[in-house]
This record gives structure tokens, C-alpha cells and sequence, in this order.
């Protein structure tokens, strides 16, 4: 697929559902985030802001968390391999050296309208591109359970009803390098 600013993220399709999308398929990392009713604001701070990400693994969910300049607080994304779809599926590569760092494309969409508003190549620092790496080989390890993935998510939210409390939780942190 292939993403140009201005154009429609999804062919053929009028509106997208608001949501926000962290995936590793590919070997590439993408957070996908689906606004409605997108301000000028928020494409500029995805755009050009400040980007910080965090990290949360609760048992077989893992929770990307983000946040762009002043405009877009901290939020989630969760992630699961097992959802990924097969022919798209791949393993991060073990490290080569302690200062290997993970690109991550962030592709802001206008939600109302299915078009891509910004793009934006970051790179994670060496820290949060191991344990995130180490999450994923570790989660597709694991056998899988939809029911036993649902169970888990609900209970996270449950746990920790905002993603501010959540992110109290997170076990790694990282501003997104250009």
C-alpha cells in the first residue's frame, strides 16, 4: 500500500471509523491514528511536534501508548502478532548492537473524510526498540487464545481505566528521534 499525503488511506471508501492502529507487519512499525473532526493543530504536532511513546506488555496485550506536541495526549494503542494477518506476519530481527533503533511511520488520517493528512518517519530510541522487539518475539512465542486476548484486554482497562493511569504503569519510555 502505498501512503501519500492528501490522497485516500483506504480506496474506495468515503469515512473511516476513529481509531488508532499500532502494528509490526511487514518488519515495519506503523501507529495509524483516525481523527474525526482533525484540526489543523493536531496535523501540525504529528506532523513536526514533540513524540513520545511508552510501552505496557499486560500478559498477552501490548499497549503502545503516544503522544504528539500539545495536540494529541497520551493514548493507546494495543497490539497483538496473533492478529497481524499470516501472510503479513514477521519477527523483529535479534539486535545486531546495543544502538539499533527501530523506525516507526505514523500516518495521521482524517477519519471524516479517509485522507491522509500527515506522514511522519520516526525512529525509537535503542532501549525502547529492545523491549518492544522482546515483547512481540516473546507474545508470538505464546500460543494463541481470542477469547483469552479479549479477557486480558478487558481486564487492563478495567485496571486501569485511563491511559494516563496505564501509563503510570508503562515500563519503558522514549521521545521518537527524526
Amino acid at each position: 500500500m502505498r501512503l501519500e499525503v492528501g490522497r485516500p488511506y483506504i480506496a474506495g471508501r468515503v469515512a473511516l471509523a476513529p481509531r488508532a492502529e499500532y502494528n509490526f507487519r511487514g518488519g515495519q512499525h506503523e501507529l495509524v491514528l483516525c481523527l474525526a473532526e482533525l484540526t489543523e493543530t493536531e496535523v501540525t504536532a504529528v506532523r513536526e511536534g514533540e513524540a513520545e511513546f511508552a510501552l505496557l506488555v499486560s500478559g498477552d496485550v501490548i499497549f503502545l501508548f503516544y503522544r504528539f506536541g500539545g495536540a494529541i495526549d497520551w493514548s493507546d494503542a494495543p497490539y497483538s502478532w496473533h492478529l497481524v494477518p499470516p501472510g503479513q506476519r514477521e519477527l523483529p530481527l535479534p539486535p545486531t548492537s546495543d544502538e539499533g533503533r527501530a523506525p516507526l511511520l505514523a500516518v495521521l488520517v482524517d477519519a471524516d473524510r479517509n485522507l491522509v493528512r500527515a506522514l511522519r518517519a520516526l525512529t525509537l530510541s535503542p532501549e525502547f526498540t529492545r523491549a518492544l522487539h522482546e515483547a512481540i518475539r516473546a507474545q508470538a512465542a505464546r500460543p494463541w487464545s481470542a477469547d483469552r486476548y479479549d479477557a486480558e484486554l478487558r481486564r487492563a482497562y478495567d485496571r486501569w481505566p485511563t491511559s494516563e493511569a496505564m501509563l503510570r504503569a508503562a515500563t519503558v519510555r522514549t521521545k521518537g528521534g527524526a
